[in-house]
């Protein structure tokens, strides 16, 4: 891996900015719009985005992995029991949201008392990192690579790690980026990405995909974010694609 590809060398290119606007990675890195507009509508005339089906249930199938992970964790150290998805989850998302969580639950504690019966841990941090080896949410400051705050879905040990619920694309680019901002902030190497896809209609199926994220990963994310960043900067429209993407916020605006 060349140095200079890694996020510690945010003060020299091709990682340094060419300008420091706090752009959230997850407006470009995808390639979901296929001109940016997105982009312009958001940052240059700050225009509210408006929350599709797709996003919103995806948001919310998030939110029922994140407290599944939460609470198994609060059920190992203070025996408090998993309790369900919540209150919080859309009624219209709730049958998908406590299958997710049973799933959830029932692989985690199944785990973990395999591990216990087993005799393979050594005490219960050790039974938990087993059977979830991986920090949830992980936020830290973009702004080395000219970024908003980063948060990272999951950082197992040497991976970062996103979880989708719909259709992605250009994903090891985005891994690649989180992976930058996180080497940024603690000067460690990631050197790979883990891209979970999951599926909740009635049962819970998941692929899980590595991505090696060396040269090319990382290249593809820094020329997306300097286009971005000169598309911000220079306030022009680069105009309506031919075809939209009906999950983008924007939808609304470019197609109404």
């Amino acid at each position: 891996m060349p140095p200079e590809l890694r996020g510690w060398s945010f003060d020299k290119p091709p990682v340094k900015p060419p300008a420091y606007l706090g752009i959230a990675p997850s407006d470009f890195a995808y390639g979901y719009c296929p001109t940016g507009r997105n982009l312009h509508l958001k940052y240059t005339l700050r225009e509210r985005p408006q929350p599709t089906k797709p996003l919103a249930e995806g948001a919310a199938l998030h939110n029922v992995l994140f407290k599944a992970l939460e609470d198994f964790r609060r059920f190992v150290y203070a025996g408090v029991p998993m309790s369900g998805p919540g209150e919080a989850t859309p009624e219209e998302v709730k049958p998908k949201a406590e299958a997710l969580y049973r799933y959830v639950a029932a692989r985690l504690l199944g785990e973990y008392h395999h591990v216990q019966a087993s005799g393979l841990a050594r005490g219960r941090d050790s039974a938990a990192f087993y059977a979830a080896p991986i920090h949830t949410q992980v936020a830290v400051d973009g702004a080395p690579l000219g970024l908003s705050h980063v948060v990272a879905d999951g950082v197992a040990p040497g991976a970062v790690v996103e979880f989708k619920f719909g259709p992605a694309q250009n994903v090891d680019a985005a891994l690649a980026g989180y992976a930058m901002a996180l080497e940024a902030e603690y000067g460690m190497p990631i050197d790979y990405g883990i891209h979970v896809q999951i599926w909740v209609d009635g049962a819970v199926e998941y692929r899980a995909q590595a991505h090696h994220l060396g040269e090319g990963p990382r290249l593809k994310f820094l020329e997306a974010r300097d286009e971005a960043v000169d598309l911000v900067a220079s306030g022009r429209d680069p105009g309506t694609p031919p075809q939209c993407p009906k999950t983008c916020p924007f939808y609304h605006i470019c197609r109404s």
